[in-house]
């Protein structure tokens, strides 16, 4: 449980909440303990060096850290699933985190550190409210915090590319990007990203191209439009591929971490049908992924949308959540405007 405020704090209360060091001795409750990144005292106002007293640990509580910052990189994550397989840091080492999210244990409150200094990627899916990363949910007294790190990157999936036109009929939409960050927790969440760290969205795909046809003396032309160019994100949107009928165009390029996939070429069939080229995928430089190119008779296939960079569940409020950026935030509006829904 959380110290008291105020009042006589006694030794046995101090080792209740943090553990009871081999010393039995109030120094050893100072800590600089390094966690990937990061060096973590105790808890905040607690001293690494130099004397330290019974009343440095008013309101002080116990520090876990969820690891997102050792091993390979991964995708589509949520918090809680870490602290199942028990990869945390119990700041300060005296004792073992809480047996359960909602024990007893946490009477008072615990805090949280969502430690991220390794990329961390989203699903291609084409909904929006997709995350790479989700808080999950928390016990109401816990505070909670998402630190990134100068090699943390949380990633939004791009959308897929439109297919192009079939033939005389029109090309499909691109699809929509992920989201990077989904924060589920209505207690109260502060991000840090520092300076390196990214929280990006992932961008559409663009659209696939139209067709058309050209019909005379008894005979008709067709020509197909191309595939449209997958969004950026990681994963990279996939490329839609070129319709198929008449003369047929290029399909698209898949869209990558680092740049958008590029529409496939446009179709001519004799001079006389002519299908529309595909559009490319969003990505930093454009974060508008572009139409198909319109076909002889038929129209391309539209862009299609952006994730975000944070979202916030139903039911956290945009107050609960604070960011403090000294790194990436791509759209930066995220870091005062959190889009809304999360799965």
């Amino acid at each position: 449980m959380a110290l008291q405020g105020s009042g006589a704090i006694k030794f046995s209360d101090i080792t209740a909440e943090f553990g009871t060091p081999s010393g039995k001795n109030l120094g050893a409750f100072r800590v600089s303990q390094s966690v990937g990144e990061k060096v973590f005292p105790l808890d905040n106002g607690v001293p690494s060096s130099g004397p330290i007293k019974f009343s440095d640990f008013y309101n002080k509580q116990l520090t876990i850290v969820i690891d997102y910052h050792s091993g390979g990189n991964t995708n589509r994550v949520q918090a809680p699933d870490q602290w199942n397989a028990n990869n945390v840091t119990v700041i300060g080492g005296h004792r073992s985190k809480p047996s359960a999210i909602n024990s007893s244990e946490w009477q008072g409150g615990k805090k949280i550190v969502i430690h991220v200094n390794k990329t961390i990627g989203s699903v291609n899916n084409s909904n929006a409210d997709r995350c790479a990363l989700r808080t999950g949910s928390w016990r109401a007294d816990t505070e909670l915090v998402i630190d990134v790190g100068g090699e943390g990157r949380i990633y939004g999936a791009g959308g897929k590319g439109g297919d192009g036109a079939n033939g005389s009929s029109t090309g499909e939409n691109g699809t929509t990007g992920t989201s990077a960050l989904g924060i589920q927790y209505s207690g109260g969440t502060v991000v840090n990203i520092a300076s390196g760290g990214i929280i990006q969205r992932g961008f559409g795909g663009g659209g696939g191209g139209g067709g058309g046809h050209q019909s005379d003396k008894g005979s008709r032309r067709y020509a197909s439009g191309g595939g449209g160019g997958g969004g950026q994100g990681r994963p990279g949107g996939a490329r839609g591929d070129r319709g198929s009928g008449g003369a047929q165009g290029g399909n698209g390029t898949a869209g990558s971490t680092s740049a958008a996939g590029e529409g496939g070429g446009g179709s001519d069939n004799g001079g006389e049908a002519q299908g529309g080229g595909g559009g490319e995928g969003g990505w930093t430089g454009d974060t508008t992924a572009d139409s198909g190119g319109s076909g002889e008779d038929h129209g391309g296939g539209s862009g299609g949308g952006n994730g975000a960079a944070i979202r916030r569940a139903s039911g956290v409020s945009e107050g609960s959540i604070t960011v403090n950026n000294s790194g990436t935030v791509n759209p930066n509006s995220n870091t005062t405007s959190a889009a809304t829904g999360v799965s």
